[in-house]
């Protein structure tokens, strides 16, 4: 028998979680949206979903590895510190491992759509374009960050620096990047209205 409240929170876990991943509001160099509760709300999404797909299990050693590193990143902050480009091959890896862990949850989120939308609703395959655009935005976000650092020394036709489109290129890619995590969070809403809709049909 499906466990429609426990589907519904661990969608709703789920959206909220992105909230904290994509919006920063700082108190001096202090986040007070930590990027680890974002994690800690995905542990308790996979918690409840898990059980009507399956794959979402596989994602935990990620989701723990993420959360400890936000976690640990927010305590350097609160102490003044810096983790950020101080371990550079570090930093890769766990970009690589962010991409991976948010690119299939979406892919098992758009199954649950697919499985639970109501006739003629096209909600998994919004969430499957949404998850491909967001997976290209991170990635070329991410590169962008770890080629187009400022201070390098080339220029282009016409005495363009580097580290000028550098910075346009950063805010346009974040911009969009926001975007893109907004209506994938609509995308999330959308679902538990679909799911809370099954529940109520099912009396």
């Amino acid at each position: 028998m499906t466990d429609w409240d426990r589907l519904c929170r661990g969608t709703t876990c789920a959206a909220w979680a992105y909230f904290f991943l994509y919006f920063n509001v700082n108190l001096g160099t202090l986040n007070i949206l930590p990027d680890f509760a974002c994690y800690v709300l995905l542990w308790q999404a996979i918690a409840c979903l898990e059980g009507e797909e399956r794959d979402l299990r596989l994602l935990r050693p990620l989701c723990l590895l993420l959360g400890v590193w936000a976690g640990l990143e927010w305590a350097a902050a609160l102490l003044g510190w810096s983790l950020e480009g101080r371990l550079l091959p570090w930093d890769l890896l766990l970009a690589v491992a962010g991409l991976y862990f948010h690119f299939q949850l979406f892919t098992d989120f758009a199954h649950l759509a697919e499985r639970y939308q109501g006739e003629g609703e096209t909600l998994d395959r919004r969430l499957l374009r949404l998850r491909t655009v967001q997976a290209l935005l991170q990635t070329a976000l991410t590169a962008s960050v770890f080629l187009l650092s400022p201070g390098t020394e080339l220029t282009f036709p016409g005495g363009s620096s580097l580290e000028g489109l550098a910075a346009g290129v950063l805010l346009a890619l974040a911009a969009a990047g926001l975007v893109v995590a907004l209506m994938l969070m609509f995308a999330l809403f959308a679902l538990r209205r679909c799911l809370r809709q099954r529940a109520e049909a099912a009396g």
